[in-house]
């Protein structure tokens, strides 16, 4: 009785991970997820911060930043390929061709990616921890190859449920328990690896070498490879600037950065999910011959994404202090001056990850490489032209972050334009963004001029801003956002 017990809670627990569920279910559920894992992210920077300092934060970041930017090189860019074929007609043989690959393609290339990291000497890693590296970078790929498994059988449930666990939950449990930093570390990786082979495996069904095809892994293959340029240069853009920090500057400033980079990061609780969710229906309708209304699908949500993240850049650059001394418990005025002008990327980081899926799902040619590509030798360059004048190298690094972001947020609403024929900007578009930017303004000035502390003050304004926006978006009949509202309804 026991045993069969077991097996019915294990199936019921299965059916919800496998769940298929409506767009606007999936939606809900992953920007809920979202919510959640920046909530356990922003706990996880705190606790360390105030536990062990900012220079340990700072090494902490730098480490997971610089594995998490490189982990689709390591994966051979399976984390896009495998949801782009498998949602088409769920065929389970490329979950095993994305396992075999896993196993022969990813461990090599992450023992040989340890081995350069310490054979360069990179501030921040150090040889008596070539194994933990190994072990957490092995972690953070597996989380990933499992996310991109259940978004291609499009069950969000079971993708967030393991993305939630492997980023925020297993984290904190372990940073709770364990002082070290490497100690934990080591148990961070090897929890979050043991469950997400476990899940993946799980998922398909098993893994069957003799359902794998030649034809169907050379297509995997492919894709990937093409998008490897893209995730070249996204590690430089999202981790270049870090590491260049840790080697000339201190672990302190990279704390600040990376702190910053989380808050643009943020916007992924818009941009992962409508880009994890619409990657699988956007591919499953072009193949239906579906164009148009996956062009109006696209402006309709390209227009959202555009005036939140101006909103939320606007909120971030005049609470900057208010953020860092409740965030961080230690706040100055190099922390502030990094956190506005890491925040100014925001709107265009958003834009050039909306923007991300759409472009993969219509073409099987690497644009997305040309576009961060372009941006990287953007941000490469104007560094370097920065410190052979001899300019300020924090400044520095933070122009050319800025600048290469804006160049591969304008890039993908290009491409966006070409091959849908979406025209973004309107008058109604710029008419709401000035609005929203004017009222984060008066109320944080409103409250500045009251006797509160800083943290009453965050938290009061943050309220505020929460109940004014769902005002809008309720009572809002006409323009994008009545379509937006439209379309998660239908």
């Amino acid at each position: 009785m026991i045993i069969g017990k077991k097996i019915i809670g294990q199936g019921f627990l299965m059916n919800w991970l496998n769940k298929h569920l409506s767009f606007k279910a999936d939606l809900m559920v992953t920007l809920l997820n979202g919510l959640v894992v920046v909530g356990g992210v922003f706990i996880l920077n705190g606790l360390i911060a105030r536990i062990h300092g900012l220079e340990h934060l700072g090494e902490f970041l730098l480490i997971k930043r610089t594995l998490s930017a490189v982990v689709g090189i390591l994966l051979i860019g399976m984390n896009v390929g495998l949801p782009n074929y498998l949602s088409r007609n769920f065929q389970r043989s490329f979950g095993d061709i994305s396992f075999i690959l896993f196993i022969i393609v990813t461990i090599p290339l992450t023992v040989i990616l340890i081995i350069s990291i310490l054979w360069f000497d990179i501030t921040g890693f150090y040889s008596e921890h070539f194994w933990i590296y190994i072990i957490f970078s092995l972690g953070i790929s597996a989380q990933f190859i499992t996310y991109a498994l259940y978004r291609g059988y499009m069950n969000m449930i079971g993708a967030n449920i393991f993305q939630l666990l492997g980023t925020a939950i297993i984290p904190i449990i372990v940073f709770t328990i364990v002082i070290d930093l490497y100690e934990g570390l080591f148990w961070i990786g090897s929890c979050v690896l043991i469950v997400m082979i476990f899940a993946f495996i799980i998922r398909n069904n098993g893994i069957n070498i003799h359902e794998i095809n030649f034809h169907q892994s050379k297509k995997v293959i492919k894709y990937g490879l093409e998008r490897i340029p893209s995730f070249v240069a996204q590690f430089i853009l999202l981790a270049g600037i870090p590491l260049v920090l840790a080697q000339s500057v201190n672990f302190e400033s990279v704390a600040y950065f990376n702190s910053s980079l989380s808050l643009v990061r943020l916007s992924l609780i818009i941009v992962n999910p409508i880009g994890m969710v619409l990657l699988p229906r956007i591919s499953n309708k072009i193949a239906s011959g579906a164009m148009d209304d996956v062009a109006n699908f696209l402006n309709i949500f390209l227009k959202a994404g555009i005036v939140f993240s101006v909103i939320g850049t606007a909120y971030c650059y005049i609470n900057a202090p208010l953020i860092l001394s409740f965030w961080l418990g230690e706040v100055s005025d190099t922390g502030i001056t990094i956190l506005r002008l890491t925040i100014l990327a925001l709107p265009f980081y958003t834009l050039s990850g909306l923007t991300r899926s759409p472009i993969d799902a219509v073409s099987e040619k690497g644009y997305n490489s040309l576009i961060y590509g372009l941006a990287a030798v953007v941000l490469i360059t104007i560094f370097f032209i920065g410190k052979t004048l001899g300019f300020d190298l924090l400044t520095t690094a933070l122009v050319s972050f800025l600048i290469s972001h804006i160049v591969a947020g304008l890039l993908g609403a290009f491409f966006i334009q070409r091959f849908y024929h979406n025209k973004l900007w309107n008058l109604e578009l710029i008419r709401d963004v000035v609005i929203g930017t004017l009222i984060i303004y008066l109320i944080s000035h409103l409250f500045s001029l009251l006797n509160i502390s800083a943290v009453s003050q965050l938290i009061t304004t943050s309220v505020i801003y929460v109940i004014v926006g769902i005002i809008i978006f309720k009572y809002s009949k006409t323009g994008w956002l009545a379509d937006l509202k439209s379309k998660i309804h239908a």
